[in-house]
């Protein structure tokens, strides 16, 4: 059987790199993001959102805005067809340390505007486009680490994905580009909610502010307003 054709996109630091490794060891699958160009809307960080004053480094401004998933669609299957568009996400909370920790390593300076309001965006985008295509699904980060089985046996079931491995319920990816190696202490990071100790009281309060609460429950998360 042929590689099914598949595109990936998240925001940086939402676990993307972990998504593809699982679907690639698992499935017959083939990725066609474009690399490097992250100014292109095949560029698995691409901006696609509509408010582009939100996008913060040069490297992914760009001004292409998509009315549709079928405008989207032209320029994503203009060369071949795609069989899977996957969304991954992490909770606005753990996103935001991750992505705070990404820019003081790679020395970005104060952002320009609170970071959640790009994670609003561009995850407002995508749910519109799903409502147009059923090709459009969306993997929450912290499945795949305390449920990943499911998650991938629901993939394969609703997009007829050809196994070449078994399934199995461990962390079978424990290193991917451009994160630290991974273990069992750093999955119970996430799924215990133990991040959430990593917040001042004044930086959750402005999380909590900045978030668009409908659009995160929509995305299956909760809304935290004290620490737990």
């Amino acid at each position: 059987m042929a590689a099914k054709k598949a595109l990936h996109f998240g925001l940086n630091r939402s676990g993307t790199n972990y998504l593809k490794e699982l679907m690639l060891t698992h499935f017959n699958l083939e990725f066609v993001n474009k690399e490097g160009e992250r100014d292109h809307p095949l560029h698995k960080h691409f901006r696609l959102y509509d408010n582009k004053s939100l996008i913060g480094r040069p490297n992914f401004r760009n001004d292409l805005v998509f009315h549709s998933f079928a405008e989207f669609e032209t320029i994503a299957e203009k060369d071949q067809a795609i069989d899977l568009y996957l969304v991954i996400s992490k909770d606005p909370y753990s996103w935001h340390l991750s992505y705070k920790s990404w820019g003081k390593k790679n020395k970005w300076g104060p952002p320009p505007h609170p970071y959640v309001l790009e994670y609003n965006e561009f995850h407002r985008k995508w749910l519109d486009f799903s409502r147009e295509s059923n090709k459009i699904h969306f993997v929450r980060y912290i499945d795949l680490l305390s449920d990943k089985a499911s998650v991938l046996y629901e993939l394969r079931d609703k997009y007829k994905l050809e196994l070449i491995k078994e399934i199995d319920t461990g962390l079978s990816i424990k290193k991917v580009p451009m994160s630290h190696r991974f273990s069992e202490k750093k999955a119970r990071y996430y799924t215990e909610y133990r991040y959430l100790q990593d917040f001042s009281d004044d930086e959750l309060k402005e999380i909590n502010r900045n978030i668009d609460h409908e659009l995160i429950a929509e995305l299956g998360y909760k809304s935290y307003f004290s620490k737990i």
